[in-house]
């Protein structure tokens, strides 16, 4: 693969380390790098760690990996990957680094291994791979014994994980773990095998990993990777605090005093040991946040202080909702669908940002998420997990307490949106096949407004249409549907359809790594609004006229953005402000 040298996008940000300040006796952490993540929705937490013999530091920000010689200030990169790498984990040499791809769809996945010094990337695992080992692209979280000899990783269906340990060339393998839900394994220096496991609600510690879970880290959960010294004697880890937010321990391995290494504002998690005892570990940096700007463009107005996300307007714009919470911490991942995500409303009038809700539509840990009111006012519609679903509800705009489910079988299902006329309600959702492998259709529900009564949803006919049909928008007549389209890695596009379907008309096309960052209409039809990088990456808003055209960048600050809402008065354009970063930092001469 061919390489280049690129400045380190983060290396401006040492400063910060004062605001993650190393716990109880523990040594301050030394700021390494900082990694973005390309949007607030469909994305985890950026992959990386540091190598073993402790020189170098690689990680993922976005499809590009990157890694960086903590000698110097500079950052090389090994180029593009073709679909999302999910996780990073290096070779015991220090030379190499093995790397999950998984494309949009989850059609393909495969682990790569990348070779530093020429920069080639090669399949894991070739010809000689056993076929009585489960195969390459189902084993997820793998990570090397410190030999090199063998990898392990988990294999999971919906009734059982299954831990493998499997030879480095892939001839042999066998479990080393069986239970429901297992995760994270990793080979300490003794050999033995560690993992987590999810149980009655709770995470616990499997040490060995075949063996009934430990006793001995007194009421600490361990989320994510653990890590061993290099004597095996001690086990670093993460685990919550009373206010759910991670914070880094050591301990002794069999039970002992507990020490903290470190904390941060959200999570202080995977932590990783060099050879000379070093730890590196992550910290998370997630704030979202409304804004809005003139719709024809002009100074930026805050509407909120507070995290929040994926606005909408009230049908006479006085008001716009929200998703608001404290939710991406990393114990979120893990109680999925079980997250923490509400719905409110703010004044839009007010002449000052607000710094918590007017109005709390819903409280619950359903993942609700993109709320939009009837043109009259009466209803609102959202995305939700209520019951272990994925679908739509509907509730009266002044009686939340009854949601009412009114799509079918949603997986991965999008945000809804009323069309104007008050009688359908449009929103995207995906399908899987035998495989796995998903693809985003749209789908409308006929309803009545007046009094909420719905028909069966059915889907918008697009023929033989090829990508994932995104978030849609409605035209001011209600006879047509405006959606965008993810076509590959890395590119976008806008189409548009009647609502009784058609052969969908490509208007615009843009580059963008911001797979689901949404549209939005202008009420009087004339502009499309979307986000795209400018050159200097920041994710900004731009409007094109509805059938094609030159678009116009709408917003100029360095803040990242997504998910534009058009206010229906037609004097506002609204967009999420969002800080998506994970903080990688290096405690030294840990004891």
């Amino acid at each position: 693969m061919t390489t280049r040298r690129v400045r380190s996008l983060a290396l401006g940000a040492l400063a910060v380390a004062a605001a993650f300040p190393a716990c109880g006796p523990g040594p301050e952490p030394i700021h390494l790098a900082t990694a973005h993540q390309m949007g607030p929705v469909a994305y985890r937490d950026p992959a990386g760690g540091i190598s073993p013999d402790g020189r170098l530091l690689a990680y993922t920000q976005g499809r590009e990996l990157l890694v960086r010689d903590l000698a110097g200030e500079e950052v090389r990169s090994l180029g593009l990957a073709p679909s999302q790498l999910r996780y990073v984990t290096w070779h015991p040499d220090s030379d190499r680094l093995l790397v999950h791809e998984r494309s949009f769809d989850r059609r393909r996945q495969a682990w790569f291994e990348y070779d530093l010094e020429s920069g080639a990337k090669q399949t894991m695992w070739g010809a000689g791979y056993s076929s009585g080992l489960p195969t390459p692209s189902t084993l997820l979280e793998l990570s090397w014994a410190p030999d090199g000899g063998s990898l392990v990783g988990v294999a999971r269906s919906a009734r059982v994980s299954l831990v493998w340990r499997i030879s480095a060339d892939g001839s042999v393998g066998a479990i080393v773990g069986e239970s429901l839900r297992l995760s994270y394994p990793v080979v300490s220096p003794t050999g033995e095998v560690a993992c987590i496991e999810r149980y009655g609600g709770r995470q616990h510690l499997r040490y060995p990993c075949a063996d009934p879970r430990v006793h001995w880290l007194d009421g600490h959960e361990p989320y994510g990777h653990v890590a061993f010294s290099a004597d095996g004697a001690t086990i670093h880890y993460a685990a919550p605090n009373d206010d759910g937010v991670l914070e880094l321990w050591s301990r002794p391995v069999g039970g002992g005093e507990a020490r903290q290494l470190a904390s941060a504002e959200r999570d202080a998690y995977g932590p990783a040991v060099t050879s000379d005892g070093d730890v590196v570990y992550r910290s998370q940096h997630y704030m979202v946040s409304l804004s809005a700007v003139p719709a024809d463009g002009g100074p930026v107005r805050r509407i909120t202080t507070f995290q929040s996300e994926t606005p909408t307007w009230s049908p006479d714009g006085s008001k716009i909702s929200f998703t608001f919470g404290r939710w991406r911490v990393a114990t979120d991942d893990v109680r999925y669908p079980d997250i923490d995500q509400h719905i409110g409303t703010v004044d839009a009038t007010s002449p000052s940002p607000k710094s918590a809700p007017d109005r709390i539509i819903r409280s619950s840990y359903s993942e609700d998420q993109g709320m939009h009111w009837s043109p009259n006012g009466r209803w609102i519609t959202y995305h939700s997990h209520i019951g272990g679903t994925d679908d739509i509800f509907l509730i009266p705009a002044d009686d939340p307490s009854n949601p009412r489910i009114i799509s079918e079988e949603g997986h991965e299902t999008g945000w809804p949106r009323w069309s104007p006329d008050g009688r359908w309600i449009v929103f995207p959702s995906y399908t899987r096949d035998a495989a796995g492998a998903r693809k985003s259709f749209l789908y409308v529900i006929p309803i009545d407004e007046e009094s909420g009564e719905t028909l069966p949803q059915r889907a918008v006919e697009l023929g033989d249409f090829r990508h994932d049909a995104l978030q849609a928008e409605w035209t001011p007549d209600s006879g047509g549907l405006v959606f965008e389209a993810a076509e590959g890695a890395g590119r976008k596009a806008l189409y548009r359809v009647p609502r009784d379907g058609g052969t969908p008309e490509r208007f615009h096309e843009w580059t963008s790594d911001q797979v689901h960052s949404g549209i939005a209409v202008s009420a009087d039809g004339a502009w499309v609004a979307y986000i795209g990088p400018d050159s200097a990456g920041f994710f900004q808003v731009y409007r094109v006229p509805l059938g094609g055209g030159e678009a116009e960048q709408m917003t100029v600050d360095p803040v990242r953005k997504t998910q534009p809402a058009y206010d229906p008065t037609g004097n506002w354009l609204a967009y999420t402000e969002f800080s998506y970063e994970a903080r990688f930092w290096r405690l030294q001469n840990v004891r």
